[in-house]
């Protein structure tokens, strides 16, 4: 299928219809009008602005939601914003709207109307150069750039690169993807001017060398990678000392710049489908499930991305193969870390590696072996080695030990396959 007609068919399933596009517009305004009257209600100073995707024209219909920002003086101290967090949900519940409290660099508020939810975010008022008082206050600068550089003809392109990287598994840049946040992808839009002109960008980048600067902040690309130290580095327009990809690691960069060679190279309409997952292979697996613990979504992510490395490394010294771990949780009631390995049990017997002969360390390997029941010890070209017992040999063993050191107590330990991680890949064409 000719790139053309891939993309005419992807911007069907991207663009959202008419109805639903006024009804967003619809809930946007009548919110931001309510929200002002709740801050003259409070006696609150300040200004409410629609930012984000909803308000750009750049969300996709399956990601809905609004984003109402409070922008409040300077002269408010930093420690205002959780008062006026309190103040503004008590007064949405006693007028009966739903709305919940969540967590990130601060508090903000959440409402749900008609089947999208509207984020209301405290910030304070910022203009170019300023430092910032809180990370959100530089969305409405964010906004007021993007609006000014995105035509209809962009904001399609942006739709496509979103519903794309979500695709491929990229989209995001909270600790659970740690992959493009929705400004990242708008801005790389802006900056190389289309879908595929991104795709044939990033086809070429390489990690800890690309720098993309949209406002050229830095003579030399250079000294920004050295700078910021990402994999990738996009300079924010509106703040030369953040980059807008710090989110994005390694793996999330090199599977993007893998799916965009594959696009270019075969097109196909499965970069823009959601898909089951192929066909599973039985690759053994053991699985360890934890309850979720009550914390926010990207502490807890980060955990137990932690606790799975971690414990990745202990099998790896017990003897077993990783061949591949991850993290799954609903965020509500479970975490699960997965493992895939070799195999669950290891035989009896293993080759044990020690110093070379002609180190000092040779005698104290000798002389530790020399009475035990071991064959050897014995030289191969220039180490010595013994073949030992194992002291374990059963994966659980392994576990046990482990989970111990790191104080950790799952709810239950399977073992068997697990297909998130043993699958095809689905949008491999």
């Amino acid at each position: 299928m000719a790139v053309e007609e891939v993309l005419r068919e992807a911007a069907g399933l991207v663009t959202p219809p008419r109805e639903l596009e006024d009804r967003v517009r619809r809930i946007s305004e009548k919110f931001k009008e309510y929200v002002g009257g709740l801050l003259s209600r409070l006696g609150v100073e300040g200004s409410v602005e629609l930012v984000g995707s909803s308000a750009r024209g750049t969300w996709l219909p399956d990601g809905i939601d609004v984003d109402v920002f409070v922008v409040l003086p300077r002269s408010y101290p930093r420690d205002f914003l959780e008062e006026l967090v309190e103040r503004l949900r008590a007064e949405m519940e006693r007028d009966g709207v739903p709305v919940e409290v969540r967590y990130a660099e601060h508090p903000y508020l959440v409402a749900h109307s008609e089947g999208v939810e509207v984020d209301v975010v405290p910030c304070f008022e910022m203009k170019p150069g300023e430092p910032i008082l809180t990370a959100a206050d530089r969305s409405p600068l964010h906004h007021r750039y993007l609006s000014s550089r995105l035509n209809d003809k962009l904001k399609l392109d942006v739709r496509l690169l979103k519903r794309f990287m979500k695709t491929v598994g990229v989209y995001g840049a909270e600790v659970k993807v740690e992959g493009f946040s929705g400004y990242l992808t708008e801005l790389l839009v802006a900056h190389y001017g289309s879908f595929l002109s991104v795709l044939e960008a990033a086809a070429r980048w390489r990690p800890y060398r690309t720098v993309v600067d949209p406002e050229g902040h830095y003579q030399d690309p250079r000294k920004a990678a050295r700078k910021f130290r990402s994999p990738l580095v996009v300079v924010d327009p509106v703040d030369p000392n953040r980059n807008v990809a710090a989110a994005v690691s390694m793996t999330s960069m090199a599977t993007f710049v893998l799916a965009a060679k594959r696009f270019l190279q075969r097109p196909s309409i499965s970069y823009f489908l959601p898909q089951a997952a192929g066909r599973a292979l039985p690759v053994p697996a053991v699985v360890l499930r934890f309850p979720y613990p009550q914390k926010p979504p990207d502490v807890v992510w980060g955990m137990f991305k932690r606790y799975a490395r971690a414990l990745a490394n202990k099998l790896d010294e017990c003897g077993f193969k990783v061949l591949r771990f991850g993290v799954d949780s609903d965020e509500r009631t479970f975490v699960d870390i997965a493992f895939l390995v070799e195999s669950t049990a290891l035989p009896e017997y293993e080759l044990h590696e020690g110093p070379p002969v002609f180190s000092d360390a040779a005698d104290k390997f000798v002389e530790k072996y020399a009475g035990s029941d071991v064959v050897g010890p014995f030289v191969a070209e220039s180490r010595i080695y013994v073949i030992r017992r194992r002291k374990i040999r059963e994966i659980g063993e392994c576990l046990d030990k482990a989970l111990k050191e790191l104080g950790l107590r799952p709810q239950e330990i399977k073992k068997g396959t697990y297909p998130p991680l043993s699958s095809k890949n689905p949008w491999i064409s």
